[in-house]
């Protein structure tokens, strides 16, 4: 089954909502029920307590009227007699009703009302002296009482017991409601970290695949499995970069050709104007030698454009053979410089080196290495002003078995949004294009042949002007920075 990321979303939403708020919706019911049922116990607990003395006061009235209706024959101590004895049995039978339901403890008073019908046959005497002769006896009132005070605290106890299995009860719904939120915060959870991982790995991945194509990288692919939208991304960024790859082969393909087929009738005539200069086919006269040794000029600077573009194209085949030695850096930094003497003495421009002592040994193939430092030192004594001071030195590379070449110039430096254009191809800053020749593969040759070697080249502005260009070289195996 297909599921987009809207449909994760609301599945584990909807699940997250149904653990959540079931488990509210049973623990209010639970809480709702224990609260009724408490309610009862103390109120049912509170109305035997008081019927249960009403009961012992009537006993006690009753006893006290017998006595003075005996002792003075008054038919007033009968009624009240009579009066405490209905006002008994009301009593006791609205407890016998109170305690029918599951906490009561109803033999205790059904055996009180038991005792008192065996006394009275529950038929209201005429007067006192119809009263069986055991109700003068002393000990029978605190028979009866010592029955009711039994009774009394053994509904307590009932009562005690039934609250201490609603707080169990209550306790066991403090815990199914601790594990329901749990669950559900960890459901929860499980979906944020799932819903996270299904977006944030395809879009790392989409990242590291859209930074590859800014390095023309055309050949990467994006490998995302899920099949939800991220996957459909995927599989048209990974068709956008098969076709580009096709454009760049076509467009690699149709550069290489045609420097090629260029480059070969521009060397016949180079040499050809050679030998008009040089008077080998004749005399000619200043005028002639002066456009002769324009065209010259120009026909140098076309043949370079021409090698760069076949530089490019074989780099981007992979056609070019590579040797890598290991060699001296500190040599070759002093060899570069001596290359460009000419350049910089044209700029006033002083370029220093700064050595490595003990440098270790650089891997690669040192003419490419070379044709690096040579593009990035005359780009530094190109934007640098007259006067002007190129720095350049080697220095211990954050990773192991690296070593980074420095170069530090004194120009207007480049914007840190450039920073990844400026090693595109064809790319020339806007405020150069008309007054500086080139035509923007330097940087972009510099970065293939670092790359090649397993290194990194990148820009960083200085604090107070230019900027400074760093790329690495792995060096020795056997030797460590």
């Amino acid at each position: 089954m297909k599921l987009g990321i809207s449909r994760k979303l609301i599945l584990f939403f909807s699940l997250f909502i149904l653990i959540f708020y079931g488990t509210v919706v049973d623990m209010f019911i639970r809480v709702q029920d224990m609260s009724k049922i408490s309610s009862r116990i103390v109120t049912i607990n509170n109305q035997i307590a008081e019927l249960s003395k009403n009961l012992q006061d009537s006993l006690m009235d009753m006893e006290v009227n017998d006595k003075k209706f005996r002792l003075l024959k008054n038919p007033l101590y009968f009624d009240y007699f009579e009066t405490a004895r209905k006002a008994y049995l009301r009593d006791l039978d609205q407890i016998i009703h109170l305690e029918s339901h599951p906490w009561g403890f109803l033999k205790d008073w059904k055996k009180i009302q038991q005792k008192y019908g065996e006394f009275t046959g529950f038929r209201p005497p005429k007067s006192l002296m119809d009263l069986p002769s055991q109700w003068e006896q002393e000990d029978l009132i605190i028979q009866w009482m010592d029955l009711i005070s039994k009774a009394r605290e053994a509904n307590d106890l009932k009562i005690k017991q039934g609250l201490i299995q609603i707080n169990r009860q209550t306790r066991q719904v403090v815990r199914n409601g601790v594990i329901g939120f749990g669950i559900s915060m960890v459901v929860g959870l499980f979906g944020i970290l799932f819903i996270s991982k299904s977006m944030l790995t395809p879009l790392n991945k989409l990242k590291q695949g859209l930074t590859q194509i800014s390095t023309d990288n055309y050949a990467h692919e994006v490998v995302v499995s899920s099949r939800d939208e991220f996957g459909e991304l995927a599989d048209a960024f990974n068709a956008m970069s098969h076709q580009l790859k096709a454009d760049e082969d076509i467009r690699s393909d149709f550069i290489a050709t045609l420097s090629h087929e260029i480059r070969t009738p521009l060397s016949s005539v180079q040499e050809s104007v050679n030998m008009i200069i040089e008077e080998i086919l004749g005399p000619v006269n200043e005028r002639q030698k002066k456009f002769l040794k324009l065209a010259g000029s120009e026909i140098t600077r076309i043949t370079s454009l021409l090698n760069h573009l076949l530089d490019i194209s074989m780099l981007e085949a992979g056609t070019q053979k590579s040797n890598p030695a290991p060699f001296d850096p500190n040599q070759l930094i002093v060899e570069a410089i001596q290359s460009l003497d000419t350049t910089a003495k044209r700029k006033h421009t002083v370029v220093k080196a700064h050595t490595l002592i003990r440098a270790p040994r650089v891997m690669g193939e040192e003419k490419e290495i070379m044709q690096v430092l040579m593009n990035i030192i005359g780009n530094a004594i190109k934007f640098s002003d007259e006067n002007s001071l190129v720095d350049i030195w080697l220095s211990k590379s954050r990773e192991d078995g690296f070593l980074s070449f420095n170069i530090s110039d004194n120009g207007p430096g480049i914007p840190r949004e450039k920073h990844g254009l400026i090693f595109k191809r064809y790319y020339r800053a806007e405020e150069v294009r008309n007054h500086m020749s080139g035509v923007g593969l330097g940087l972009n040759i510099s970065r293939r042949i670092v790359q090649s070697h397993g290194g990194k080249i990148f820009v960083e502005n200085n604090i107070d002007k230019g900027c400074t260009f760093t790329f690495t070289l792995p060096v020795e195996k056997s030797i460590s920075v």
